[in-house]
């Protein structure tokens, strides 16, 4: 069987700077069987902070999160993009991230997570429009919350920051950043076949 990639592009502009260098690394994982969900299509309504999952275990929502968490724990790739926006993830990123607490309560406080399928690895891709120091600071830590409590192994966890990317297009225009997300596509390639 295949190994599986699921790539996340959270982002609400389509076929922006993100979701292009997305586009970019997949193009790496070519004999894999690859799912590209495009989050603001789906209905996922945010957490309410009720506290209802840590005692038992399952979101009080009913709607594609359910799938989309499936998914999630099940493949052997996450891939999860996310802009910039106002110094952190998108409000997409952020409700999908926020209704992972699922996830971080059967971890931390019922202990019963079971353990996950595939081998668990992860990128996170993210572009911003400013290059100023520092400009990627909270948007790390965010997705670094989701792979953990996907049980992704810190070691196997892969990162593509591109800064100075504003227009829509700026990505495609860019020979050098097109390189950057080859390379890095490519070198998670090797090491999900080499483990």
């Amino acid at each position: 069987m295949p190994l599986s990639v699921l790539a996340i592009t959270t982002s609400p502009r389509r076929h922006g700077n993100t979701e292009s260098a997305l586009d970019t690394v997949l193009e790496s994982f070519s004999g894999m069987s690859v799912e590209k969900v495009v989050l603001n299509d789906l209905n996922i309504a945010p957490c309410k902070g009720c506290g209802k999952c840590e005692k038992t275990g399952v979101c009080i929502h009913q709607d594609d999160f359910a799938e989309l968490g499936e998914k999630i724990r099940a493949c052997d790739l996450l891939v999860f993009a996310s802009p910039v926006y106002s110094m952190s993830v998108c409000a997409q990123a952020k409700i999908l991230i926020d209704r992972c607490q699922v996830f971080w309560s059967r971890k931390y406080v019922l202990h019963d997570l079971p353990k996950p399928e595939g081998k668990k690895f992860a990128m996170f891709i993210s572009a911003s429009g400013q290059t100023r120091k520092g400009i990627f600071d909270h948007t790390v830590p965010v997705a670094q919350f989701l792979f953990d409590v996907s049980q992704i192994p810190a070691s196997r966890i892969r990162y593509l920051l591109l800064p100075g990317l504003d227009k829509i297009s700026d990505f495609r225009k860019n020979p050098e950043m097109i390189a950057k997300a080859k390379e890095a596509g490519d070198a998670m390639a090797a090491l999900m076949v080499e483990e």
